[in-house]
């Protein structure tokens, strides 16, 4: 009878570690458990194709899922493989004279205007300026400040300031819009805060924090509501439900437009000075 005795403790250790792994064809795919799904997903990664799968599932209920979806789980995969073999790279926005910069929805050609700053004005207020105008946006250059760069250093820099501008311009837009459709909704967020997200446009939790991601001031302005409106709706609805749905279209009836615009331009966004 001892030698069956530490077959039990093994067997409790195996059952607390998570399946990480999952063959589909002829690709082992990583198994990436998050709170953010209900259902199983194939996402496309930088590392690669992961499944994405609920976190409170048991190892033996996943399997079960990700047997019975096998075949779905191939064409999937499938056809994520086609997309990026006949991905094309974006031309994205690098901080030089002519780039496109788009901002609420405007396209808008990268100008950076040198000037010089007097020895006794302040330079922490006059460091960089970014101003909007028409089809134009104008980075008000330094020289004092920055000194001589090179074209490569020029370059890193001028995407430095675009990034705290479009920071700065998503912070002064959400804040009243958050309030405005939180006060529609019936809801109460605790606080708004601002990042650098780069697979995802907002967040909310379970708390009331409310999380977006700056580049969404690429999007039109109405497009961006939408997103404000999604997120908030989460703190009625946890997860992405029927009665979410209805809710978001309830306080927000352009919903159906803005997803298909998040859809067919959202990538480009996502990648600015990434």
């Amino acid at each position: 009878m001892s030698l069956f005795s530490p077959l039990k403790p093994k067997a409790k250790t195996e059952t607390k570690s998570d399946l990480n792994h999952f063959q589909v064809g002829h690709q082992q795919l990583p198994i990436v458990r998050t709170t953010r799904k209900k259902s199983i997903a194939l996402k496309t990664r930088p590392a690669g194709v992961a499944i994405l799968v609920p976190r409170n599932f048991s190892n033996k209920r996943l399997l079960a899922l990700l047997t019975g979806h096998h075949e779905w789980l191939q064409k999937t995969l499938t056809t994520l493989e086609l997309r990026h073999a006949s991905y094309q790279p974006m031309s994205l926005f690098q901080g030089k004279e002519g780039d496109v910069l788009e901002f609420l929805g405007a396209k808008t050609v990268f100008r950076i205007q040198h000037k010089e700053t007097s020895l006794h004005e302040a330079l922490a207020e006059k460091v960089a300026d970014v101003l909007i105008e028409d089809d134009i946006c104008s980075l008000y250059w330094n020289e004092l400040h920055y000194g001589k760069l090179s074209a490569d250093e020029s370059a890193t820099q001028a995407c430095r300031n675009i990034q705290t501008f479009m920071h700065k311009q998503a912070v002064e837009y959400l804040e009243p819009k958050l309030a405005h459709y939180a006060q529609q909704i019936g809801v109460q967020p605790k606080s708004l805060t601002v990042k650098g997200y780069k697979s995802r446009w907002g967040s909310c939790y379970a708390d009331g924090r409310i999380q977006f991601n700056w580049r969404l001031m690429q999007a039109p302005a109405w497009v961006v509501d939408y997103v404000v409106v999604h997120e908030l709706c989460h703190l009625v609805h946890a997860n992405h439900s029927k009665a979410f749905w209805d809710l978001v279209n309830q306080h927000y009836p352009q919903t159906p437009e803005a997803k298909r615009v998040m859809k067919t331009h959202g990538a480009r966004w996502i990648q600015l000075l990434v």
